[in-house]
């Protein structure tokens, strides 16, 4: 077993710790946003989980959950918008191309709504930042583009996937302002939603909270797990990431509150 593969393995025994720690736990107030990256039969990477497992978990969402747009959610929290009880918002990030062809299926079957937060310069044939490796073929602009017409929302996830916090504060402006600007430019629309790269308190300083509000947009996402609520920072927002060894009991306790503790994990 090579080291990744370790520690995921590590990580899934971790997780099913704390949700069983965590079982009978009140559900934590807000809707939750959901953090995905690939769909594929054999997931290289601990980020990715199959379409079997995303079918299992999107029956779990529509059944035991309401599936609201992050757009929906955006307005609840920001203009006093109405939601459901229990909204769930599904996302993806990185903008793989079997987002399209695995993922897409199965939302579209259940009516249920996503967003896409899509690596503008690597579309456009750019470098990718030298600590991001994607693993598999990404989106092209006329595959978003479709996306875009089915009803997907898009986001922009930076130009090039580096560790914000690293760069400098001009640098990290351009990958906020040029990523949103090239997005729109394509699409024809406001792009308003950014989902921080790596997303945690490591990689995105409170800085970037603030690039982000000067770059135009009208929130942002961290990989943070936890509930959205009325009175956070718009530009620091949790999601709950799912990964490949998330069993059920896992997932459902994303949901409910029960793994919240792990975001001590996530900080350290």
């Amino acid at each position: 077993m090579n080291r990744a593969a370790l520690r995921s393995v590590i990580k899934g025994v971790l997780r099913s710790t704390v949700a069983l720690l965590g079982s009978g736990q009140r559900r934590s107030e807000g809707p939750r946003v959901l953090c995905y990256h690939g769909v594929t039969e054999q997931p290289s990477d601990e980020w990715s989980v199959t379409p079997a497992q995303l079918h299992e978990q999107m029956t779990i969402v529509q059944g035991e959950g309401n599936p609201v747009t992050l757009p929906q959610l955006i307005s609840w929290l920001l203009d006093g918008g109405s939601l459901p009880e229990r909204a769930i918002a599904v996302t993806f990030d990185d903008g793989y191309l079997d987002v399209l062809e695995r993922a897409a299926p199965i939302l579209d079957q259940r009516r249920i709504p996503a967003t896409a937060f899509v690596i503008s310069g690597l579309v456009d044939g750019q470098s990718k930042d030298v600590s991001y490796q994607p693993s598999r073929p990404l989106l092209t602009w006329q595959q978003i583009s479709s996306l875009a017409a089915s009803g997907w929302t898009i986001g922009a996830h930076t130009l090039s996937h580096p560790v914000l916090a690293q760069q400098t504060r001009a640098e990290s402006l351009r990958q906020l302002l040029e990523s949103r600007r090239r997005i729109g430019e394509v699409l024809g629309q406001s792009i308003t939603l950014l989902a921080y790269p790596y997303g945690t308190r490591q990689t995105v300083s409170p800085r970037e909270w603030a690039l982000a509000e000067e770059a135009g947009y009208r929130a942002a996402f961290l990989d943070a797990i936890g509930a959205v609520q009325r009175g956070q920072d718009r530009f620091a927002l949790p999601r709950c990431k799912v990964l490949a060894s998330d069993s059920l009991r896992v997932f459902r306790a994303s949901l409910s509150g029960g793994l919240d503790r792990w975001r001590h994990v996530e900080d350290r």
